[in-house]
C-alpha cells in the first residue's frame, strides 16, 4: 500500500486534471479557505547555498523514489520554513510545487480564522483534510498563528486542542503529498511542533554573494547590465541586510522611474542609492563605506556614494588597514 502511494509521487511531471473537487469553504462567510494553483516559473530563484541544497534534496528524493523504497525509506513529507519576511519562504514553496509537478494549495489565514467559537478549528481541519486527499503541496503560511505554544494563557482552549491535532497530522501526512509550513516568528511555535517535521529549513537574510545574482535577475535581458557590474556590487553592498522583497521593490521602483521619466537606469540607481544612504545613520554609511573599500572602490568614489566626507573615509580606510595588519 505504501509503495503504491509513494509511486504516485515518484514522477516530477505535472499531473493535470481535476484536483480533489471543490475547495473547502467557511460555512458562515462562504469564502474559500485555500487557493489552488499550478505554478509556472520561467527562471530559477536565488537562495543561499545551504537553503538551495536542502530544497534540491527534497526534489531529488522524489526522483530517486525507487531506491529509497527498496531500503524502506520514505521521502520527506513535511518541512518547516523559518525566517524573517521576504527572504524566499513562499517562493521556495512555489518552486517545490513547480519542480514536483503538483498544485500548490495555500491556506488563506484570513478566511480560516473566525470569531465564532469552534469555527476556526473546523476550518483548519477542513484545510488539512483537503490537503491530505489532494496529491499536492500544501502550504500553511503564518504557521505560528495556528500552532502557538499550548502554555500561552492568552489563547482559548480551541486553538490549544488544535495544536494537538496538528501534531498528529504532521506525523501521519501521506507520502502522496508534501506539507510545508512557514513562520516569521519561530519563538511562538509550540516546542513539540519542531520535532514533528522531517526537515527544518532556515532562510537567512540574503548575503552580498546572493544579492548580486538576484539583482541581475531583476533586469531584462536587453538591459546593458554586464557593462555596469560596478553598480551591481554597489547595490548589493548598500542593500545588505535587506530581504529579497525589499531589494526587489527598490530595484523595480528605479526601473519604473527610468521608464516614466526617460532617465538612464544608472542615473536613477545612483540617485536612489545616494538618497538611501543620505537618510541613513552614520553607522550604516560607515559600514557601507568599509565594504566598498574592501571591494576595491577608491576613497573618492566611496565618499561620493556614501555622502561621507573624504577625510572620514580616509580615516576609516587607514583604521581598517591597520586592523587587518595586526
Amino acid at each position: 500500500m505504501v509503495t503504491n502511494l509513494l509511486a504516485q509521487f515518484s514522477s516530477t511531471k505535472p499531473v493535470r486534471g481535476n484536483v480533489a473537487g471543490v475547495l473547502p469553504i467557511d460555512m458562515d462567510s462562504r469564502m474559500e479557505l485555500v487557493s489552488n494553483e499550478w505554478v509556472v516559473m520561467d527562471k530559477e530563484p536565488t537562495w543561499p547555498t545551504a537553503v538551495n541544497e536542502l530544497l534540491l534534496s527534497i526534489v531529488q528524493e522524489r526522483v530517486h523514489m525507487d531506491n529509497l523504497l527498496q531500503r524502506g525509506i520514505e521521502p520527506t513529507k513535511s518541512a518547516l520554513f523559518v525566517g524573517p519576511p521576504g527572504v524566499g519562504k513562499t517562493l521556495a514553496a512555489r518552486w517545490l510545487s513547480f519542480k514536483l509537478g503538483r498544485p500548490l494549495v495555500t491556506m488563506d489565514l484570513a478566511s480560516v480564522m473566525s470569531s465564532y467559537l469552534g469555527r476556526t478549528g473546523n476550518n483548519i481541519r477542513a484545510v488539512i483534510q483537503y490537503g491530505q486527499e489532494t496529491p499536492s503541496v500544501l502550504l500553511l503560511d503564518e504557521f505560528d498563528a495556528v500552532a502557538k505554544r499550548r502554555g500561552d494563557d492568552s489563547e482559548v482552549g480551541e486553538l490549544k486542542r488544535l495544536v494537538t491535532v496538528l501534531l498528529q497530522t504532521i506525523d501521519r501526512w501521506p507520502a502522496t503529498g508534501l506539507l510545508l509550513a512557514a513562520t516569521n516568528h519561530p519563538d511562538l511555535l509550540d516546542p513539540a511542533i519542531w520535532r514533528r517535521f522531517d526537515r527544518i529549513i532556515e532562510f537567512p537574510v540574503p548575503s552580498r554573494e546572493v544579492i548580486e545574482p538576484f539583482i541581475k535577475g531583476l533586469f531584462d535581458a536587453d538591459d546593458t547590465i554586464n557593462s555596469w557590474g560596478e553598480w551591481i556590487s554597489i547595490l548589493a553592498i548598500a542593500l545588505g541586510g535587506s530581504s529579497f522583497s525589499d531589494i526587489s521593490r527598490f530595484v523595480n521602483n528605479a526601473r519604473r522611474e527610468s521608464v516614466i521619466n526617460e532617465r538612464p537606469i544608472l542615473e536613477v540607481l545612483e540617485s536612489d542609492v545616494h538618497s538611501l544612504l543620505r537618510h541613513s545613520d552614520k553607522a550604516l554609511r560607515l559600514t557601507v563605506a568599509q565594504n566598498l573599500l574592501q571591494a576595491g572602490f577608491s576613497q573618492r568614489r566611496v565618499a561620493q556614494i556614501t555622502s561621507l566626507a573624504r577625510d572620514t573615509v580616509r580615516r576609516h580606510a587607514i583604521n581598517d588597514a591597520q586592523e587587518r595588519n595586526e
